[in-house]
């Protein structure tokens, strides 16, 4: 009997939409962050890369786990997690400091003080999981914690609306896959008989 796939299947079509939103319309226009990394892509591919990572890394998250949720190695779909997960903190600490001072940003100081507590809370968590006799965060805790990144990051967005932001639907796409991947990860799953959680 072959092993089952570490991320359940519903967690995995959760990150797979989450990476899918990449292709739906950001702005009023329709322009989706696809047709932006194409436009760069012709540019060039380093500048195409660079905004991949900057600005897409909800997504390029989504992609790892979807990819998780192929894999039957809990090590290899870790990886695939965490390094995506630790972009997307650093992307979230560049933005919240950056947007201090944006003229015309709605609650800009409740999204540096989001981006610094998650930043510092991230830290001090891979700290103490790294500590000797300890096994690292653990897939559980960086789905969640990347769920949480997005959806904070997407409702902060979509508040943006209230100064006139017209935003596609892509924020909402990615905030309410984000938000169910929380949820679906909300209670610590019951362990089988004679295995440890």
């Amino acid at each position: 009997m072959r092993p089952r796939p570490v991320i359940p299947l519903p967690q995995a079509v959760l990150g797979l939409t989450i990476f899918a939103s990449i292709a739906l319309p950001l702005t009023p226009s329709g322009l989706s962050l696809l047709d932006i990394f194409l436009r760069l892509l012709v540019a060039g591919p380093m500048g195409a890369l660079v905004f991949l990572i900057m600005f897409a890394s909800p997504q390029l998250f989504g992609l790892g786990v979807a990819l998780a949720g192929l894999l039957r190695s809990r090590p290899a779909a870790e990886a695939c997690v965490q390094a995506p997960l630790i972009v997307m903190q650093g992307m979230t600490f560049l933005a919240g400091v950056s947007v201090i001072s944006a003229p015309r940003a709605v609650a800009p100081l409740a999204f540096a003080g989001f981006a610094l507590v998650t930043s510092i809370y991230y830290l001090h968590a891979s700290a103490a999981a790294s500590g000797p006799g300890r096994g690292g965060l653990g897939l559980r805790w960086q789905l969640r914690w990347g769920a949480l990144l997005i959806a904070g990051f997407g409702l902060w967005l979509r508040l943006q609306s209230l100064r006139g932001a017209d935003l596609g639907v892509a924020v909402d796409v990615a905030t309410a896959a984000a938000v169910l991947l929380l949820a679906s990860l909300a209670r610590e799953p019951a362990s089988a008989p004679g295995r440890a959680p």
